[in-house]
């Protein structure tokens, strides 16, 4: 062993479980945001969101731990928000043979990207203010000598979630951009059925711009080539980082849509589980009796005596409502607060008018939210499909563009307008494309197959010569 190599040993195995101070600073808020977004028991498990009163002693308030409802706003508004920025058309185009079998199962586990980014890359990103798409490539057998051979063998680039929670330490140039990230990943378990389980051994998987390295908890070398790295083609650190809003703050932490909701959602968790205290121990009325009465005998079951002569008869007295209904007005309050920061607001609508449509959502100033998003995503989105090339050693010209108006309407008023446009017959490319956007709005749950089909006969009806 070299000196250098020793030196570089000595300091993999002395730094491996370094994290950057960023980390370690939002690590908190991230569990915090993660836990108010997925709700139920992973919320009302941790006794830390229940504030304790002045009041209550350790008994009351493992009961009151026991009772206690999370009511999740936070999974709706993050929700909402994607559903409105993926249920409208995202231009994917390109002329290369590979780009649309590489968006069609993105992750090599039969995911397409439309899916990726809608329903995993777009809530986790709004949930914690930014998370991570790693891009890698199998290595391909020994042996092979063509990229046919590899693609037969389905030996080809593909992207995978990372949440900040496992990109512990990193690096960024004077740009932004990363010279190296560390990432820690559970080691694979060797464990049979009949083995006792063992606590989780973690591996640190490092990227720089030209190389990666393996090791292990204990900072020992796993890769092939040890210190030295093993290559890869890509020219950058393969990790897109994915944003819901940049931080003029943190260097890398964006800034998440739950950052001034979740906290009032813990504080309605807080509100209800009082409001329940309340009626739990003072919803039923107490029998005020005169003089003296056998307490231990006394109940609504029997009967007790009464002096004739008492000018003061038995009378049950209510608790006061006051408290509960000043608690059920700061709970509303909270909530139209909730809609207020994020810009929307629930109407019901009459269902005469709306031809049977019993709920709009009518949105306030969020074009501008909703397009942000967008763009981000849209950029992201970029970035991995170009990593993905890069791996292939190839570069290609492609389109990817996210919609950048959300006018939120009801289905009838868009299909109303649509018809309308397409009646004026300006453009056969233009009716076509409303036609298909109405068979998207009209009939959400076609199958691919399906809607390739329609869309095939639509092009065909559209561009025939039409009898004047």
């Amino acid at each position: 062993m070299n000196p250098d190599e020793a030196v570089v040993l000595e300091a993999a195995r002395r730094n491996i479980n370094q994290t950057h101070p960023e980390y370690q600073r939002m690590l908190p808020q991230w569990t915090f945001f993660l836990d108010a977004y997925e709700g139920g028991f992973n919320f009302s498990a941790k006794p830390g969101y229940l504030f304790s009163h002045a009041r209550e002693t350790a008994e009351d308030r493992a009961f009151r731990l026991r009772r206690v409802v999370y009511y999740n706003y936070c999974r709706s508004i993050i929700d909402i928000y994607t559903s409105y920025i993926y249920r409208r058309e995202i231009v994917r185009e390109s002329d290369h043979p590979l780009f649309a079998s590489l968006l069609s199962d993105i992750d090599l586990r039969g995911t397409d990207i439309h899916t990726f980014m809608a329903s995993r890359v777009a809530p986790m990103a709004q949930v914690f203010g930014v998370v991570f798409v790693v891009v890698d490539m199998p290595p391909a057998p020994e042996g092979l000598k063509t990229a046919y051979e590899e693609r037969a063998l389905n030996i080809r680039p593909y992207a995978r979630l990372l949440l900040p929670f496992n990109l512990v330490d990193w690096e960024l140039d004077s740009n932004g951009q990363f010279l190296w990230v560390k990432i820690k990943e559970a080691a694979p378990s060797v464990r049979s059925p009949f083995d006792d389980h063992t606590p989780t051994r973690w591996n640190y998987r490092i990227w720089t711009r030209q190389h990666w390295f393996l090791l292990d908890e204990d900072g020992n070398f796993l890769n092939p080539n040890g210190h030295k790295g093993e290559p890869h083609p890509v020219g950058r650190v393969p990790v897109i980082s994915v944003f819901n809003e940049r931080s003029f703050i943190n260097t890398l932490a964006g800034v998440s849509a739950l950052q001034d909701i979740a906290p009032i959602c813990q504080k309605i968790y807080n509100l209800a589980s009082l409001l329940d205290e309340f009626l739990y121990k003072q919803c039923f009325s107490f029998l005020a009796w005169p003089g003296d009465v056998d307490v231990e005998r006394l109940s609504s079951a029997n009967v007790a005596s009464l002096d004739p002569e008492t000018r003061l008869l038995p009378t049950y007295i209510s608790p006061p409502t006051d408290p509960a209904r000043f608690i059920e007005s700061q709970i509303d309050k909270n909530i139209e607060e909730i809609y207020r920061l994020a810009r929307i607001r629930f109407a019901v609508a009459d269902r005469r008018v709306e031809s049977g449509v019993a709920r709009a959502i009518a949105f306030h100033d969020t074009n501008n939210i909703l397009a942000k998003k967008a763009r981000n995503f849209e950029q992201a989105e970029r970035e991995i499909v170009a990593t993905m090339f890069r791996w292939l050693g190839e570069e290609t010209d492609f389109r990817i563009v996210y919609p950048r108006e959300f006018s939120i309407r009801a289905a009838n008023e868009e299909i109303e307008e649509a018809v309308k446009v397409m009646r004026l017959n300006l453009s056969a490319a233009l009716n076509a494309r409303l036609a298909k956007r109405l068979v998207q709005r009209i009939l959400p749950a076609l199958s691919r197959e399906e809607q390739r089909r329609i869309e095939a006969e639509i092009d065909d009806h559209f561009t025939q010569p039409q009898n004047q």
